[in-house]
């Protein structure tokens, strides 16, 4: 594994692009299209590290490519502390968000599919809500590329939060709305030389065709839980209200005010961590309890 780039940094070295990936903002179509569409010297995805090791660093470096040659590197858990092993090139860094009503109704239809086609039992909206990290894209962020520890993170005030996660994205090249991952695309491939025409993969009703699941839409929510779903999340809400339309505009944009509330981190932690349990409990022996209906079974709506 090299460790540092030894290419100095002059007019003829091509900058070096970190496409950050939160789940179920279309990383996995930006992730297909540059594996395909470049050699595996020039594209590398950092993978999630196994072991109790992911407690002191969350990505895997031990495949790294040369820092010299890379054109793209992507992940999940592309860690801030990954920048000195490039610290001879020009980073430009990019992410795609998503407001969090959609993005919870996305990320329970995936689990759903994941788990019926692993031979497991779909469980309720409820439990899957109760079960999620209230603002999950502000604390994955956080978390995941700032490396924050779970002890800093619930130090830290609201207003702390925000004010890091949108001085972190005014430094990027490219910040917007999942839905311009096409323009995202264009962009990138005039930059480093590739067809810029992606296939989409990970599409809902590929994944649910073979588990015979009827997908979840955000349209089926009722809509005082899209709205309580929106007020419990108000800093990723706010958030990606003011970087979804940012594309390369990052330095012009100034955060809306987010508005003073009253909540609790670690109470909230331990409000999941009962979920999760019940959650596990129902994935494995199926749901008993009088929630939300579990949409399942109507293979003609995926045709």
């Amino acid at each position: 594994m090299r460790t540092r780039s030894n290419v100095p940094c002059g007019v003829d070295t091509p900058p070096l692009h970190f496409v950050y990936h939160v789940p179920k903002c279309a990383g996995r179509t930006i992730d297909r299209h540059l594996a395909s569409a470049l050699p595996a010297s020039a594209y590398h995805r950092l993978r999630k590290r196994r072991g109790m090791g992911r407690l002191m660093r969350r990505y895997d470096r031990t495949h790294l490519p040369d820092p010299g040659t890379t054109l793209v590197v992507s992940g999940h858990h592309l860690g801030i502390s990954l920048d000195p092993l490039f610290e001879n090139r020009l980073i430009k860094r990019s992410l795609l968000l998503r407001d969090p009503a959609s993005h919870f109704v996305s990320y329970y239809n995936y689990r759903m599919t994941r788990y019926i086609n692993e031979g497991l039992q779909p469980y309720g909206v409820e439990v899957a809500y109760g079960a999620m990290r209230r603002n999950f894209i502000t604390h994955y962020i956080l978390e995941n590329f700032l490396e924050l520890s779970w002890v800093q993170i619930a130090s830290l005030s609201d207003q702390d939060k925000y004010e890091l996660a949108n001085a972190f994205l005014s430094m990027f090249w490219f910040v917007g709305d999942y839905t311009l991952c096409d323009d995202f695309l264009s962009v990138l491939g005039e930059r480093i030389g590739i067809p810029a025409n992606a296939q989409p993969h990970n599409m809902l009703a590929d994944l649910a065709r073979g588990a015979g699941w009827t997908p979840l839409t955000l349209d089926l929510v009722p809509k005082d839980i899209v709205a309580e779903i929106q007020a419990d999340n108000w800093i990723d809400q706010r958030l990606w209200e003011t970087w979804r339309d940012a594309r390369h505009e990052t330095a012009s944009i100034r955060p809306i005010a987010l508005e003073s509330r009253a909540s609790s981190f670690i109470s909230g932690e331990a409000v999941r961590f009962v979920n999760q349990i019940v959650r596990r409990v129902q994935r494995r022996w199926g749901n008993f309890g009088a929630e939300i209906p579990v949409p399942q079974g109507d293979r003609v709506t995926l045709a």
